[in-house]
């Protein structure tokens, strides 16, 4: 099984400078990230681009499939537009096509074509299909692209480059491939399984999972798994090593915990029917078919029957398509559950929510891979509750403390009963408020900066930042923060 990193290094000038000369160059990050609604690995890499630039490195960032209009990226970092969802439709020619998509971002509001992908029957699905053909065909055939990133890359002087997820490696690796200097590149999976079920549909499956082996063996580290049950399921399923492949977890911020007070009068403000009286049980994330939804709609009228009060909150955008979230919706409607519900919801929100919440479920029925909502709520000092399966399940105890439970995976009468302990089980849920915040710091975006600089033997901070500050007290004070 693929090892933890964990060797969290002080910074010192004196290792930058010796890790800069070794390398012959300052080193500059570039990531690729995936553009339109909302997903876990893209909010894992904007959180890990931001968290290197604080700490002194250059980073610059393309965008594939769609780009923000408010960027959530820190001002420090440069950003450029890798390929728009059109390149690769069906019709036309894929240099106009781009050209059409990337207008209709400077065209149309990201609330607009979030929405449409989102409503629009098949759309996504249809979108995938598409890049999935390209990438299976083999991205180095798009040579106008591949030449543009290639030039891109050399004049930014990029040194290292981080896909957001894998299908993006093989963009990065065909560009690197032209560029004298030739930058390294580190695959992170985080998502393959989703996109192989679509390969799947068209007979491409095999084909994905081999270009995805092709393009960890030529990459110049261990490819990241987040989780180490993940590692696992990707050595079956793929047929890869163990040394090939490291564990690093994803990070949450930790360590701004909302009031109570003001959380309840946030949700309140937002959600007219809401009772702070009434323990408030929470779903915060896509609403696709893969989170399991329904299992605790079942599990709230169970509950419901044996006389335990509860309200349920679902809360977040959909990447596939929203006719899970409808037939969710016809499900309640049917077990007369009223569910506070909401799409897109502000990071404001979300954090309320987490913090006014009695307990916080993450129901996924497909082996998470690892699942960054139930840390966050923990963060927040709310017990969670999570599937025994995937790399969920191993999100509720760290550094000696337990901040949730898990329940069997796909059993809605499970889950109803893990449920009920965190209702009324006072002891029980005490134990586990106490612990949250210290599970949670294990997975802190710091430490995720810190073990993915590790993995790509970089210092904690850049040379530049180091040489700058030396030893001074304003770098102690970084690392302080950091620790």
């Amino acid at each position: 099984m693929a090892s933890m990193s964990s060797d969290l290094r002080r910074p010192t000038a004196a290792t930058a400078v010796s890790c800069t000369a070794r390398s012959g160059a300052e080193p500059v990050l570039g990531f690729v990230l995936v553009g339109g609604a909302l997903v876990g690995a893209q909010i894992r890499d904007i959180r890990l681009a931001n968290e290197l630039a604080r700490r002194g490195y250059r980073v610059h960032v393309w965008w594939a499939f769609d780009r923000p209009d408010d960027s959530p990226l820190d001002p420090r970092i440069t950003q450029h537009w890798l390929f728009s969802w059109s390149r690769y439709a069906s019709w036309g020619v894929p240099a106009v096509a781009d050209l059409l998509g990337r207008g209709a971002h400077v065209l149309l509001r990201e609330s607009f074509r979030n929405r449409f992908a989102q409503t629009c029957p098949g759309f996504m699905a249809r979108q995938l299909r598409f890049v999935l053909k390209a990438v299976c065909r083999g991205v180095e055939s798009d040579r106008r692209l591949i030449r543009r990133f290639a030039g891109e890359l050399g004049r930014y002087q990029v040194t290292h480059l981080l896909p957001t997820i894998e299908i993006l490696a093989l963009f990065a690796r065909a560009a690197r491939n032209l560029v004298p200097s030739r930058p390294r590149y580190l695959v992170t999976f985080q998502g393959y399984e989703v996109y192989g079920m679509y390969a799947r549909e068209i007979g491409l499956e095999q084909a994905l999972f081999d270009r995805l082996v092709e393009v960890v063996k030529d990459s110049d580290w261990p490819a990241i798994a987040v989780s180490a049950p993940y590692a696992g399921r990707i050595e079956r399923e793929l047929g890869l090593d163990a040394s090939q492949l490291v564990t690093i977890p994803p990070g949450v911020p930790v360590g701004d915990q909302v009031n109570l007070r003001q959380a309840r009068d946030a949700v309140a403000s937002q959600f007219p029917q809401y009772r702070p009286e009434i323990p408030l049980v929470t779903y915060i994330g896509r609403q696709d078919s893969e989170k399991g939804l329904d299992l605790l709609l079942y599990a709230a009228r169970m509950l419901k029957q044996r006389g335990i009060e509860l309200q349920l909150a679902i809360c977040g955008p959909t990447a596939f398509g929203g006719a899970y979230a409808q037939a969710c919706g016809q499900i309640a409607e049917h077990l007369r559950i009223n569910v506070l519900s909401r799409g897109y919801i502000t990071n404001e929100l979300r954090s309320a929510l987490f913090r006014a919440s009695r307990a916080v479920v993450y129901p996924s029925i497909h082996e998470e891979p690892f699942g960054m909502v139930p840390v966050e709520a923990m963060a927040q000092g709310t017990p969670v509750l999570v599937p025994d399966l995937g790399g969920v399940s191993g999100l509720v105890s760290a550094g000696g403390a337990e901040g949730g439970l898990r329940f069997g995976c796909w059993d809605s009468g499970s889950l109803a009963c893990q449920l009920g302990r965190l209702l009324c089980d006072e002891a029980c849920h005490a134990r586990l408020a106490n612990g949250a915040q210290t599970v949670a710091e294990h997975f802190s975006v710091e430490r995720l900066g810190e073990r993915v600089l590790t993995h790509l033997d970089l210092p904690e901070y850049s040379p530049r930042l180091s040489q700058l500050l030396g030893d001074s007290p304003e770098l102690e004070a970084i690392s302080a923060r950091a620790a």
